[in-house]
């Protein structure tokens, strides 16, 4: 990590404006392009849930103000960061699975067939629980493929967030070929313009995958 200069940092007021809100986080939700991608894994018999992690993966590390996090009070920069991401075990009740970028899809999702087995074996408060959840350089994700939602909310707390960015992907559309995301991210560490960036960035990453 590496710590933003506040002197030099465009961000400065608005950091020190948002920061210390009780609820700094703001919520867009919109829909994203994934009929070509749904079709290319039904076509290479890979997994659809694997290939748009690997996607959102890939573009949360390219695009710099996803990897903005606070740590005691003021700005820092993330090298990379990994996925907290929520599945469902065989009981009805969830587990976190905690994957990290790969250099491919096939090695992502050899990579995740291997933590999402290990998690599901695991009750929820584990030893990757208490190793993993809660450090700074992860992203949050989870997944509602029953619901085709226009708006979400997340549960919190009072405690530190850190400025995590939280995702959680809907139900796809097959006949429409679209899916909601919606997105909470800090309003000291981004705007309403990166959030757009980020997902053009996240947009082409999932094009870049049916190439």
């Amino acid at each position: 990590m590496t710590p933003i200069d506040l002197a030099t940092w465009p961000r400065e007021q608005h950091f020190s404006l948002f920061k210390e809100f009780t609820q700094p986080y703001f919520n867009v939700c919109v829909q994203l392009d994934m009929g070509a991608l749904y079709q290319h894994c039904k076509s290479q018999q890979c997994s659809f849930f694997h290939a748009y992690i690997y996607a959102t993966l890939q573009a949360s590390n390219t695009y710099q103000p996803m990897l903005l996090r606070i740590i005691d009070g003021v700005p820092w920069q993330l090298a990379a960061q990994r996925a907290s991401v929520v599945e469902l075990a065989d009981d009805d009740t969830f587990r976190f699975s905690y994957f990290s970028q790969q250099a491919t899809l096939n090695d992502f999702q050899i990579h995740a067939n291997r933590v999402s087995l290990a998690a599901k074996q695991q009750p929820l408060f584990s030893t990757a629980f208490a190793q993993t959840e809660g450090q700074t350089d992860l992203i949050h994700i989870s997944v509602l493929p029953w619901l085709n939602f226009t708006s979400f909310s997340h549960a919190h707390t009072q405690g530190n967030h850190f400025g995590i960015p939280k995702l959680v992907f809907g139900q796809f559309d097959a006949q429409k070929g679209i899916m909601p995301i919606s997105i909470d991210v800090h309003h000291a560490l981004m705007d309403g313009l990166h959030v757009a960036k980020f997902i053009e960035q996240l947009q082409q990453s999932i094009d870049a995958l049916c190439a």
